[in-house]
């Protein structure tokens, strides 16, 4: 008889070592040594109620969070950094690294989708390193590990008690597209993002440069305030807390709007090794995944252009085009009138109105960033688009579970609050019912769960770049 295929059980958002910044809360180190210790047990309780190689661990992006490390700045090249980082983050979590072996020792998968927080696993080396700590303890001959390569995107091809990495997506034809989701926040995405490298470096988002030039400086923030905070929230924010905080804040504003912008004028954006790179693992990818390469493109476009695109974007990220927009007038108007040996107060006046006006323009086309919507809103399509009834993403914090047009999507959330989502087959091994899932003090309580609809029979065209309002030149790839 057939052997059915292992359950799903999928986490994501873990953000290990975001405590290793320069400056830190002590609740930070208290969230850290919680989530050791919960991590062991979740993956004991899942041991119990699972039979061994039943299961298949798809940690679904953000494993790592390097943005937040800090250690071994002193470490020139990039991708030595990056395993110095890998190494110390894996050695303050024992609980979660000797949890991930236990699983492999009994013939369990564990595949690592790459998400922004961890893009550090595009370096082959991060990748050796991570398989040499897990598969080293679970599979002491050396000639029995996995291979690093990202090419295996099929879950059934995954294999028992092995580490993989994938750098886009997971996919099982007519049953699951699972994908971290990050390429549909601007922000967070990057251009060429199989390949997003500029003399062999990985290419930084706008949301990591702010990270690290602001955020990690200024523990007083809230880790998601950029998902609840505008501009005008973020200057009475500092107000709020005094002058001498309110001009570090500001000086702290401008150098990172200063590394923002250079991301927009030239490096932010993959070079042409990088683009060449990613067009060749596009082609691979498709084969592997027995897709057209059409529909990949076609999937490629319904993401927003990265916000480092182009200039424009970029300003608008932090806020510049408003402070461009409410000063300039000013200061032209009044340099205007004293050319003319006109009153400087009349020219200041009329710059003021036309400041207003500009700025009242820039606010009304701006949304404030909600990106758990926009990922439900364009998981219907990617289902559609590849013909599964089933979305699995993560990267908003926020789990869900909703059938959107026929396609089923669900996202796991974080597992900083136990968030998590389950995957069981039926006797037939076709993917057949999700739960999104908390664990808390040691035991799993459902929040939702549905089945799995019929799998989709037809292959919907997405929405073009017209319809999206985006120029055939601003379809980069995210």
């Amino acid at each position: 008889m057939e052997r059915v295929p292992p359950d799903l059980l999928l986490i994501s958002d873990v953000h290990l070592g975001a405590h290793l910044k320069p400056r830190g809360r002590g609740e930070f180190v208290h969230l850290k040594d919680h989530v050791d210790r919960a991590f062991a047990r979740f993956v004991d309780h899942y041991l119990r109620a699972s039979r061994p190689g039943g299961l298949q661990l798809v940690v679904n992006g953000d494993f790592i969070d390097f943005w937040n490390v800090e250690v071994a700045a002193d470490v020139t090249d990039p991708e030595a950094r990056a395993v110095a980082r890998l190494h110390a983050v894996l050695d303050e979590y024992p609980g979660v690294e000797e949890a991930l072996v236990r699983l492999l020792e009994r013939g369990d998968g564990v595949v690592f989708v790459v998400g922004n927080h961890d893009a550090e696993f595009l370096y082959p080396k991060v990748r050796e390193a991570l398989v040499a700590r897990l598969e080293g303890a679970a599979h002491p001959d050396e000639a029995s590990r996995s291979a690093t390569r990202t090419g295996v995107v099929r879950l059934d091809a995954l294999g028992e008690g092995r580490v993989r990495f994938v750098r886009w997506f997971l996919h099982e034809p007519g049953g699951v597209w699972i994908e971290h989701g990050h390429k549909f926040d601007p922000t967070c995405a990057t251009p060429a993002a199989l390949s997003p490298t500029r003399g062999g470096r990985l290419v930084p988002t706008v949301a990591e440069v702010a990270t690290r030039s602001f955020a990690n400086l200024v523990p007083e923030i809230d880790h998601d305030a950029p998902d609840h905070m505008s501009g005008l929230d973020y200057v009475r924010w500092a107000l709020a807390r005094g002058g001498r905080f309110t001009m570090r804040c500001v000086l702290l504003y401008l150098r990172m709007a200063g590394r923002i912008l250079s991301l927009g004028l030239r490096g932010g954006r993959a070079d042409r090794l990088g683009r060449k790179t990613h067009e060749a693992l596009l082609e691979r990818i498709a084969r592997n995944a027995n897709l057209q390469m059409s529909t990949l493109m076609a999937l490629e476009r319904m993401a927003p252009p990265p916000a480092t695109a182009t200039v424009a974007g970029v300003m608008s990220v932090v806020a510049l085009d408003l402070i461009l927009a409410a000063v300039l007038p000013v200061v032209v108007a009044a340099t205007i009138a004293f050319a003319s040996g006109l009153p400087v107060a009349y020219g200041t006046a009329a710059g003021l109105v036309v400041s207003a006006l500009a700025v009242a323009v820039l606010l009304r086309g701006r949304t404030r960033r909600d990106v758990a919507a926009k990922m439900t809103t364009v998981a219907s399509d990617v289902g559609r688009t590849v013909g599964v009834p089933l979305v699995l993403m993560g990267h908003s914090h926020r789990g869900q579970l909703d059938l959107v047009d026929g396609v089923l999507y669900a996202n796991s959330g974080s597992f900083l609050d136990g968030t998590h989502l389950y995957v069981q087959r039926d006797r037939t091994g076709r993917l057949a019912r999700v739960s999104l899932r908390r664990f808390r003090n040691g035991g799993v309580t459902e929040l939702r769960s549905a089945p799995v609809p019929a799998p989709a029979t037809q292959t919907v065209t997405p929405p073009s770049m017209e319809a999206q309002g985006l120029a055939p030149s601003d379809a980069v790839a995210g």
